[in-house]
């Protein structure tokens, strides 16, 4: 009995806990072009696993706000593999909301054409993620300023 319980206490001792992985940034995005009458965003968001073991990301939560106003929302279910001590890309897409766009552009649609203003784009959600059945969640928050450039 007294070698199981040794045996236990090495093993908890040596287990390192999971760090938690980290947001880092959204980059690439970018408006494509009608498809079945949608308009779709796409996006890079990267995230970085401190930890040496594999790390699985389950779940995608995000909403796309244009000035509070949301344009996109993305509830995904994934199953992707963020490997250990390394930056890994999640590529994300969805559907623009047309009704909320018209609304936004009847807002600032006007300041936009002129160049006198430049709008923001922020991205809000949580990404959840695994490793030995241990649930993570990632939030993110982030601001991109100038997004009048992704309008050609």
């Amino acid at each position: 009995m007294k070698k199981h319980i040794a045996f236990y206490l090495i093993l908890l001792c040596s287990c390192k806990p999971i760090e938690p992985v980290e947001f880092k940034e959204i980059k690439n995005v970018r408006l494509s072009t009608l498809s079945d009458n949608q308009l779709k965003i796409s996006a890079d968001i990267i995230l970085d696993n401190p930890n040496k073991i594999k790390i699985t990301v389950t779940k995608l939560n995000l909403d796309i706000l244009a000035d509070e106003i949301p344009l996109v929302y993305i509830n995904d279910d994934l199953s992707k593999s963020l490997e250990g001590e390394d930056e890994t890309t999640l590529n994300i897409t969805g559907d623009i909301d047309i009704k909320n766009l018209e609304k936004f552009l009847n807002q600032r649609g006007i300041a936009l054409l002129l160049g006198s203003e430049n709008p923001s784009l922020k991205f809000l959600g949580t990404i959840e993620a695994k490793a030995y059945g241990i649930k993570e969640v990632i939030n993110i928050d982030f601001s991109l300023n100038n997004f009048s450039d992704l309008v050609r």
